[in-house]
């Protein structure tokens, strides 16, 4: 068992936080159950507790921290297994748990989303864990999220993005076999989030991160996923700690907004086709990309490959979700109901696709 480098105070409680670096895998050892707890609690009791998780293995060094590799398990997929082609697997992207404006109202007016599902995957971006004054909240709506799918008896798989880079380390997930892909969309751009007045120093971490690694895995899905996790964590850090910014005049700042916004359009129009390349590159055997990020929600189909975005739940507020059930693929449009604040999946689907493959094989 690897050795304990901290320990958190946790409601007058001490409990040991255990770390293998080969593995990048963080455990909460529980000293009734006598097991691990899973990796995402312990980030979160971390994150709350003001624990810096980067200190201890994800400082992006200009050559590969000590007893650093790539964990291409957690990175992709698990033990693969055969599910029942009945399995309802609900996808979801970019809940923006915690943010007062620009995210979903709450985890419980999610709750409907997967209601008779058997698994739930959230694609990045489930909550404001990166932003230090809205933490605290992200942290218990992503818990909260854990809880109610464990009553429901759902499967919760969460992939990272760039809003939650330390949430998980992993990264992407196959579905039915590899003929759909899925990863949050950060990699996409070498500056990750390109229309933010950021990207320039998220550029440089990514390349210096990329740099980093050994040449076997700089040409990987791993390795450039990866490599935009880091970037994205210590961009968010370096803000937090260095979070004053000059004054603006009203003009300078209105006419920053748009320039802001005409590189969002840009991008827009420019990065499903960066998804196709990159599903071209990584994952050629894929029929689906799915990916959030962006936050515009569309289907854009290049030659056999189809390329399906899932919005999100703040501007330009149409999130969608891709539910695969009995051999199909459909994207449905999600609807808030604010009489009973929460969300609903949409009557019809937008789009319905069916699946090559007989049986799914579950990452």
């Amino acid at each position: 068992m690897p050795s304990p480098v901290c320990t958190i105070n946790e409601e007058n409680e001490q409990k040991s936080v255990w770390v293998d670096r080969d593995t990048r895998q963080w455990t909460r050892i529980n000293p009734w159950l006598g097991s691990p707890v899973n990796t995402v609690y312990l980030r979160l009791s971390a994150f709350i507790c003001g624990y810096n998780l980067c200190s201890f293995t994800h400082q992006p060094y200009s050559q590969a921290p000590p007893g650093y590799r790539l964990n291409h398990a957690s990175q992709t997929t698990d033990d693969q297994s055969v599910t029942d082609r009945t399995e309802r697997i609900v996808i979801l992207s970019d809940t923006h748990l915690g943010k007062p404006k620009g995210g979903a109202v709450s985890a419980v007016a999610l709750r409907p989303l997967w209601a008779g599902a058997d698994r739930l995957v959230i694609n990045g971006d489930i909550a404001e864990v990166h932003d230090a004054s809205l933490r605290v909240a992200a942290a218990r709506e992503v818990l909260l999220v854990e809880q109610m799918c464990e009553e429901d008896g759902v499967e919760l798989t969460l992939i990272s993005g760039n809003h939650d880079p330390l949430i998980t380390d992993r990264r992407s997930l196959e579905l039915c076999g590899g003929e759909v892909y899925l990863t949050h969309g950060d990699a996409l751009h070498p500056a990750i989030s390109p229309w933010t007045g950021h990207r320039d120093r998220l550029r440089f971490l990514n390349q210096r991160t990329h740099n980093a690694l050994s040449p076997d895995e700089r040409d990987t899905d791993a390795g450039h996923l990866a490599a935009a996790q880091y970037a994205s964590h210590f961009t968010w850090d370096e803000m937090t700690r260095h979070h004053d910014e000059p004054s603006q005049s009203l003009p300078r700042k209105l006419i920053g907004m748009a320039v802001k916004l005409g590189r969002v359009f840009w991008y827009w129009h420019t990065l499903p086709r960066a998804a196709c390349k990159f599903a071209k590159h990584y994952a050629p055997d894929s029929r689906f990309f799915v990916f959030g990020h962006i936050h515009r929600a569309g289907i854009w189909r290049f030659g056999r490959r189809v390329i399906i975005n899932t919005g999100a739940y703040g501007f330009p507020f149409r999130p969608h979700a891709v539910v695969i059930q009995d051999g199909t693929l459909s994207v449905c449009p999600i609807v808030f109901q604010k009489d009973e604040t929460r969300y609903a999946l949409g009557p019809k689907p937008v789009a319905r696709f069916e699946l090559q493959h007989a049986s799914a094989l579950a990452a």
